[in-house]
């Protein structure tokens, strides 16, 4: 009994010794999140968020050739996110393994269709080897669901006691516009689905973006024009000339960036002619270069991927920045120009063109990089001139159907230093002789494309934006009359009243000659308390140069009758501007004393719009 009992507490102690000794083996791989969250626009679909980062450091490192746990990695946002489906459900959010260099990023890519590469062994450096002994460091992720991405079979190999192994998402976008209001917060879930028994996951939630309006929109004063007078005539005419002497700009449009680097560039030191610098150092983007991610509107590529699941076309956007104006209610008959370029800009790094419409640069479903980007219909993707050919000037004309038109330019270079403006000139030209309408036109300015695709899309442009933007007012075309108060006249007593009417639209100035008649207002009544007149107009128009002369006892020119026996105020009301008024109230014959005044001119009352000297 004795030796019994000592060989069972040897064997306990063994087991004991055994099982510490094992667990001293195969200490615990933590891991932790940490992400350096982006500033993006409040407005945007597409924008780029921060780097989710998972660094781990711990376990036993497999010997080589050991085949290595694989794990799924997901990522989930607190908006809908909207990386682009390169082969559905497939996108391009990629995961890369301790941050390679170019010339040793190495995808998974097996096949069409599948992003798993199974029996991933232990390689060099830590490193995941297939059987063939190629390294495989960038995965790409999978739609899960409309705000989780999940990389597949993603291997975990322990670091040890001395190393640190790092996970980084690129390319994850996020729709903010209707999520977030200005300085709100996008944050981002890490859960790993089947880790090894020894892996626990701290901080699994941190924040990738904040929210700021990315555009401040405003206009100088609305022009207010005349239908009468024609501007920019020979614009009005023909779209190849310039402003016209006198006349010009109507308009500017200022497009202010709402914090410094909202406006975006498509690659890194991309000219006219794409591309830009490779885009392909996954800590570049977030971190080690701040300056790339919050200038570009590109996350990582790299084009010498393979092209299966179209990875070679990952991270690439269509496009930079687009500014759009969206101009309504133009009056018929009027043409409307805007310039090519900005006219002025807030730093000399700023670069702003216009393109011939809206939307991609780039043919992304071809997967290849255009020497010149093509501009086509705001969300299709067809040939098309870029940038914009000006005319004398710099002007492009705007195409106006139905009494709306739109035009877009693209940011090719700016400061990220500075909060950026650009200005853009606004032209309007229309010739009198063909009765442009009236009316009020509008503008809203906004980031372009505007599209309300808010999902991970194969199609949609990147970037692509909500349209936040309110109308403001441009210019307005009024009709041409002045209002003129006399407000004294009297046929009573023994006096007469005579009045004078100049159209003085004739001058050495330059103005446009006007013709129009005139309408003649009675208030007040006439001789035994009768009624006032009722209301007359001349028979012929009051041309340019010409003055409508009468009485009241006796009427005058321009088929303007007597009204015997009035005494009241009159408000004449010609269509024309540039009226003048004299009345001139005596004796009979203006035989003993006699008494002249200036007629007032007055404000225009509502549904009018004449000149207003408020004399």
């Amino acid at each position: 009994m004795s030796d019994f009992r000592k060989l069972l507490l040897a064997f306990v102690a063994i087991t004991l010794f055994a099982g510490f000794a094992s667990a001293q083996t195969t200490p615990p791989i933590v891991c932790s999140t940490t992400a350096q969250p982006l500033t993006v626009r409040t407005e945007g679909l597409t924008e780029q968020t921060g780097d989710v980062v998972i660094s781990c450091t711990g376990g036993a490192a497999p010997t080589l050739g050991t085949i290595l746990p694989q794990v799924n990695i997901s990522v989930t946002l607190t908006s809908n996110i909207t990386s682009r489906l390169l082969s559905d459900p497939i996108t391009e959010a990629l995961l890369f393994i301790d941050d390679p260099q170019p010339g040793a990023q190495s995808p998974c890519a097996p096949a069409s269709g599948s992003t798993v590469c199974p029996g991933l062994m232990a390689g060099a450096g830590g490193t995941a080897v297939d059987s063939t002994g190629n390294v495989r460091n960038v995965f790409q992720g999978v739609k899960q669901n409309d705000n989780t991405i999940v990389w597949l079979a993603v291997p975990i190999n322990a670091p040890g006691s001395t190393g640190q192994r790092v996970y980084r998402s690129k390319n994850i976008r996020a729709a903010i516009a209707g999520i977030s209001a200005t300085n709100g917060q996008i944050f981002a879930y890490v859960s790993i689905q089947n880790p090894p028994a020894n892996l626990q996951l701290n901080q699994a939630s941190v924040p990738v973006a904040f929210v700021q309006q990315g555009l401040v929109f405003k206009t100088s004063s609305a022009a207010s024009l005349y239908q009468c007078d024609g501007w920019n005539k020979d614009l009005a005419g023909n779209p190849t000339k310039g402003y016209n002497t006198g006349n010009g700009r109507n308009l500017v449009l200022t497009y202010q960036e709402g914090y410094a680097a909202s406006f975006k560039v498509r690659d890194v030191n991309a000219p006219l002619t794409e591309p830009g610098t490779q885009q392909n150092i996954p800590q570049n983007n977030n971190g080690a270069d701040p300056s790339l991610s919050t200038v570009v509107e590109s996350g990582f590529f790299n084009t010498a991927f393979p092209s299966t699941n179209g990875l070679n076309r990952a991270g690439r956007a269509d496009h930079g920045t687009r500014l759009r104006a969206v101009f309504n209610n133009v009056p018929a008959n009027v043409r409307l120009y805007v310039s090519a370029q900005a006219i002025s800009t807030s730093s000399a790094g700023l670069g702003a063109y216009g393109v011939a419409s809206n939307s991609a640069g780039l043919n992304v479903a071809a997967g290849t990089v255009l020497a010149n980007p093509l501009s086509t219909a705001e969300n299709t993707r067809s040939t098309g001139v870029y940038p914009a050919a000006a005319t004398a000037n710099g002007l492009v004309e705007v195409p106006i159907v139905s009494g709306s038109g739109t035009f877009t330019w693209e940011i090719f270079g700016q400061d990220p230093s500075s909060i950026d403006i650009a200005n853009f000139a606004v032209a309007v030209a229309f010739n009198s002789a063909n009765n442009p309408g009236l009316g009020t036109a509008t503008v809203n300015g906004s980031f372009a494309p505007v599209d309300t695709t808010n999902k991970m899309s194969a199609t949609a442009a990147v970037p692509h934006f909500a349209d936040q933007s309110t109308p403001v007012n441009a210019f307005s075309i009024n009709t041409c009359l002045t209002t003129i108060l006399f407000p004294f006249t009297t046929n009573q007593g023994g006096f007469d009243t005579g009045v004078a009417i100049a159209n003085t639209s004739s001058d050495p100035f330059g103005t446009s000659p006007q013709s129009g008649n005139c309408e003649l207002n009675y208030y007040g009544g006439t001789t035994g308390g009768g009624a006032a007149p009722s209301k007359q107009t001349t028979s012929t128009p009051v041309a340019g140069g010409e003055t409508l002369v009468f009485t009241l006892s006796s009427g005058g020119t321009n088929g303007i009758a007597a009204t015997p026996g009035f005494q009241g105020y009159v408000i004449a009301i010609c269509n024309f501007r540039y009226a003048h008024g004299f009345a001139f109230i005596s004796d009979v014959g203006a035989q003993k004393l006699a008494q002249g005044y200036l007629g007032l001119i007055l404000n225009p009352r509502p549904g009018y719009a004449g000149e207003a000297l408020d004399n």
